[in-house]
């Protein structure tokens, strides 16, 4: 499968998530060799009142849980939004390789996104400290306007 049919699925599910009252905000988690999608996860943060409860954390956590394993080197996440700080924290300390969004931060409300400064995903991903034997990139604007535009409505 390609990058745009793995976002398509995130793009579903953030679909749904949009449905069900929540933010439009979708996440899958993808084997880099079978291209098995292993997990999804969808905005819940409103519906816990949880702020870590983010599309991303919540697919990272569920591949975790399901998998049984916090190494997760074999696997890509894709996700409808610019991750944020923590997300790609999150992802890091789980060991992905490598992440691929839709929509950047300034395609979107400022409320999704209250983070001010010349804030990139792709910048910081590239200045994380890291284990030495492990590197993380980050990749935007697959299906960038088909996610920007179902934030935006």
């Amino acid at each position: 499968m390609t990058h745009q049919a793995h976002m398509q699925r995130a793009v579903d599910i953030a679909r749904r998530s949009k449905q069900d009252g929540g933010a439009a905000i979708g996440a899958v988690l993808v084997h880099n060799t079978t291209g098995e999608i292993v997990a999804t996860g969808e905005s819940l943060v409103r519906h816990t009142m949880d702020p870590s409860a983010h599309a991303e954390t919540n697919c990272i956590r569920q591949a975790c849980s399901q998998l049984q394993s916090l190494d997760l080197g074999d696997y890509s996440l894709y996700c409808t939004l610019e991750p944020c700080h923590m997300c790609l924290s999150c992802a890091a300390w789980a060991g992905l390789p490598a992440i691929y969004f839709g929509a950047y931060r300034e395609d979107v409300d400022g409320a999704l996104f209250e983070v001010g400064g010349d804030y990139s995903a792709e910048k910081l991903a590239a200045n994380m400290q890291l284990p030495s034997d492990r590197t993380m990139t980050v990749t935007g604007g697959v299906l960038r306007q088909e996610c920007a535009d179902l934030l935006r409505s």
